[in-house]
């Protein structure tokens, strides 16, 4: 889920998808430790299942390296290749099937 997430909102900012999801987001600006990465505002989310709330924690958790990529298919194989290199290099990681988890790079 974290990928396919992450790579829809990779090709939303790219302009790779309808204009009105774009403007469904925020970037945090001011005195925010986020706003210097470009992290994007998450809104609150009663059910923790809505698209806007789910896209800017999936791409919050995205490093800044892989941001800038420009080719989606080549986001698609790095991040993924970084989640499982993650995943398999963690001796704590342990499934989490919550709708909200988002499983953090090393």
């Amino acid at each position: 889920r974290q990928l396919h997430l992450s790579s829809y909102m990779f090709k939303i900012f790219r302009g790779e998808s309808p204009s009105n999801f774009l403007y469904k987001f925020s970037y945090i600006s001011g005195g925010s430790r986020d706003g210097a990465s470009c992290n994007l505002y998450t809104p609150r989310s009663k059910s923790l299942k809505n698209f806007y709330y789910l896209g800017a924690k999936v791409w919050n958790s995205v490093p800044s390296e892989l941001r800038n990529i420009n080719d989606p298919k080549v986001f698609s194989k790095v991040y993924k290749n970084k989640l499982l290199d993650s995943a398999i290099g963690d001796s704590n990681y342990t499934t989490n099937n919550a709708f909200d988890f988002v499983y953090k790079l090393n």
